[in-house]
């Protein structure tokens, strides 16, 4: 049985002169209708597609905010929390394979994105590949120690960020140990 798993949502963000990316945090709890008037009055308005499509995602409309991150990818295609974000709406309709790539493309844009590997960890362990779930939240930890639900995914299988879990110690072993 699979239990079930909460997908975290990328902050958004933005860049700065520099090139360099600083997280913004901003609540998303403007309703749908808000960003859709945004979206009338400036249809290439990436970052109110990416809001309106984390509202949908809220809402569990996950092909709505598919289309809408879709649409902030092609309005922006270097925005890594676009691909994140748009990677959970693909996890939570069970399309892993997508899911996978939309975070690897986050991974490809921000490689020190802590959120894209913990998110690629939850996929692997609903995929029931727990050893690459497990590599997965010990690299976000790597990032962002102070990421609980990586930390608390890998006590939950068995494994801590200091050891091996517990199933890859018993197939070390030599035969007849």
């Amino acid at each position: 049985m699979t239990r079930p798993l909460t997908f975290s949502l990328a902050l958004w963000q933005s860049a700065t002169q520099d090139g360099a990316d600083q997280i913004q945090k901003q609540e998303v709890d403007c309703p749908i209708s808000d960003y859709t008037k945004a979206l009338e009055s400036d249809p290439n308005n990436a970052t109110a597609y990416l809001g309106r499509g984390t509202a949908h995602l809220k809402a569990f409309n996950f092909d709505s905010a598919i289309a809408d991150f879709t649409k902030a990818i092609e309005l922006n295609t270097d925005d890594a929390s676009a691909y994140t974000n748009r990677g959970s709406a693909h996890y939570e309709k069970g399309e892993f394979d997508h899911a996978i790539a939309d975070l690897n493309k986050a991974l490809e844009l921000n490689p020190k994105s802590a959120l894209a590997y913990c998110n690629l960890g939850w996929t692997y362990e609903a995929m029931g590949d727990a050893r690459a779930a497990v590599a997965h939240y010990r690299k976000a930890l790597e990032i962002d120690p102070s990421l609980e639900a990586a930390r608390d995914n890998l006590k939950l299988l068995g494994a801590t960020p200091e050891r091996q879990p517990y199933w890859q110690t018993k197939l070390a072993r030599p035969a007849g140990c």
